[in-house]
């Protein structure tokens, strides 16, 4: 498990959840401040959990 030190905070990947809405094609972009604090790269590769908070209506 890796762990990234941000000041006097210990964060662990498991408890950094945040919210991406599903775009063209897709897509979900993984928030700028998640991505520095992982030092998360373009060509990473990541294991994401996937939880469905809203659908979108469909008329």
């Amino acid at each position: 498990m890796q762990e990234c030190m941000m000041g006097e905070v210990t964060v662990k990947e498991e408890d950094v959840p945040f919210f991406a809405e599903v775009t063209a094609g897709g897509r979900i972009t993984i928030p700028e401040e998640i991505r520095k604090i992982f030092d998360i790269k373009d060509g990473d590769y990541l294991l994401c959990r996937i939880k469905i908070v809203k659908r979108r209506s469909r008329d």
